[in-house]
């Protein structure tokens, strides 16, 4: 996948942001997991700041100046495709493996991958990717794990 630029942000509503990149994906992304989570993000939890979210002036990530935040545009298209469905998140992919009792080692032959790729997936330093996804829904649902 090619990474763009953002084209625009505009908050939604409190722990919700309205964001279009320049390849014309456009996506709601709900940060309020997320705000809850982090001590760091604090700040964010007030409308008024989140309100002020603006996009950086070279279109790499979504910043709230005067709270010191800002995410970038890598991390806002990983989030985006994770809550539009288009992926699976590290926590999903998490319970997927607990669900079906594997181990590191059995998910990735069960996957037909490295176990260090499925060592990324599950601390999130990498994005699952679609196909991934999908494999796991097709051999939960045939009972292959």
């Amino acid at each position: 996948m090619v990474l763009g630029k953002l084209e625009s942000v505009t908050p939604v509503r409190r722990g919700k942001l309205a964001i279009e990149f320049d390849d014309g994906q456009r996506a709601t992304l709900d940060l309020m997991p997320l705000i809850r989570q982090r001590t760091n993000l604090a700040p964010l939890a007030n409308g008024q700041v989140f309100q002020t979210a603006k996009v950086s002036k070279d279109g790499w990530s979504v910043e709230w100046p005067d709270a010191g935040i800002d995410f970038g545009v890598s991390q806002l298209r990983r989030w985006a495709d994770e809550q539009s469905g288009r992926t699976m998140s590290a926590e999903r992919f998490r319970d997927w493996m607990q669900r079906n009792k594997l181990t590191l080692d059995a998910a990735a032959d069960a996957l037909g991958l490295s176990r260090r790729s499925v060592a990324y997936y599950l601390s999130g330093e990498q994005p699952v990717p679609k196909t991934v996804m999908l494999a796991t829904k097709a051999l939960e649902a045939w009972h292959f794990v």
